[in-house]
């Protein structure tokens, strides 16, 4: 028999097909026994269908609206073959890409990556977990694939009293993978690498700033193991400096240029990125191309205040160490941050530096990183491309 939980009367954003239910919004709060569960509303219609978490304070992600029955697992079936196909023809020019994203595909708190012939799997909303063998069953008839490893130790796996443990799910572990990038090629550590072990998430960002780069002195800042860099080198840049605070992925990006031969324009800068950036716009601008990528500022409304200080201090030194007609490709990863706040900041950055600036590109996640029309949520990644005043 299913069970079913009321909203509260009011305005709900699930009213509207929003995904999230938080647990605030349900009139009663008494966990069901199963985690399938019908939402009503508060006239006792039917909304639609849906997976409940104890812990969470979203508690419940919606899986269909409307009425009718829920075949879960062959729900999640069709919707893997689904996701993985809606990406079959990003495969051809990458072999690193995102083939499940979360709720922009219909499967709440399920991200998977391919790295040639790895998958890695995050899960952080505990029905999903509860599912992983009928995604698993799904994913290894792809072709190519050798293993399915989930990394397990993120924070957001507490709020749904999940185990923080990495572990081989499926198949043999291949680990470090190299991956091909439009023709560039990157090893990837899927074990210690940050996030899925590549910031796939720049891939097309990363082809859209080189195009900007031919001929000029690019600065990469927060450069993790050198993708914005070493696509500027391959489109061309005369010279690339990559600076992050992370000597382990300084020393990759090293090996990722010697691997690509392009090892002789490419020189790297162990160092706190904030620090740095202060020292060295004192002198005389000396690039012509900077780039920002920093890791998110603030995960917390309560710190956006504090975040906003951090872009714009960066993007105020960036933008003095720029030569005139100089690029600057600034980046937030920060979804508290919104793209109104950012561009607001960046442009306040330009004032204090004394530099005018026109905004030529305003770009976000690619397309394997896709994401719901109605959940903001799911919109994360900013990424501004501005020109410097040639004057």
């Amino acid at each position: 028999m299913s069970v079913s939980l009321r909203l509260k009367p009011g305005r709900h954003r699930a009213l509207q097909g929003c995904p999230w239910v938080f647990r605030g919004e349900l009139l009663h709060h008494d966990p069901p026994p199963t985690a399938d569960v019908e939402i009503l509303d508060a006239d006792g219609r039917m909304l639609g269908r849906g997976l409940y978490s104890p812990t969470s304070a979203i508690a419940v992600r919606m899986m269909a609206f409307g009425r009718g029955e829920l075949q879960l697992h062959d729900l999640v079936r069709r919707r893997v073959r689904a996701a993985v196909r809606a990406r079959e023809s990003l495969q051809t020019v990458r072999t690193g890409l995102r083939l499940v994203n979360a709720e922009a595909d219909g499967l709440p708190g399920l991200v998977v990556d391919r790295y040639g012939p790895m998958l890695v799997m995050e899960v952080t909303f505990r029905p999903m977990a509860d599912l992983i063998p009928v995604v698993v069953e799904e994913l290894k008839t792809l072709p190519g694939i050798a293993g399915i490893y989930e990394r397990g130790q993120l924070s957001a796996r507490r709020h749904e009293a999940l185990p923080l443990e990495d572990r081989l799910v499926w198949g043999e572990l291949e680990n470090p993978v190299t991956v091909d990038e439009y023709g560039l090629l990157f090893q990837v550590d899927l074990v210690e690498g940050q996030k899925t072990g590549h910031y796939l998430d720049q891939a097309e960002n990363r082809q859209a700033v080189a195009a900007y780069t031919p001929g000029r002195r690019v600065l990469d800042v927060f450069a993790h193991t050198g993708g914005f860099g070493l696509q500027a080198l391959r489109a061309g840049a005369s010279h690339v400096t990559a600076v992050d605070s992370e000597a382990g992925a300084l020393r990759q990006a090293l090996a990722n240029a010697a691997t690509n031969k392009l090892s002789d324009r490419f020189e790297v800068q162990e160092a706190n990125a904030f620090d740095w950036l202060r020292e060295k716009s004192r002198e005389t601008p000396a690039y012509d191309v900077v780039i920002l990528d920093p890791p998110a500022f603030t995960k917390s409304r309560t710190a956006v205040e504090g975040a906003l200080r951090g872009y714009k201090e960066i993007n105020l030194r960036a933008a003095r160490m720029l030569s005139p007609g100089g690029i600057l490709v600034t980046c937030s990863c920060s979804y508290h941050v919104d793209l109104d706040a950012f561009t607001a900041v960046v442009g306040a950055a330009m004032h204090d530096a004394h530099r005018d600036a026109r905004l030529l590109d305003v770009r976000g996640q690619p397309a394997d990183h896709g994401s719901h029309p109605l959940l903001p949520e799911s919109r994360y990644l900013k990424c501004l491309i501005l020109e410097m005043s040639g004057s």
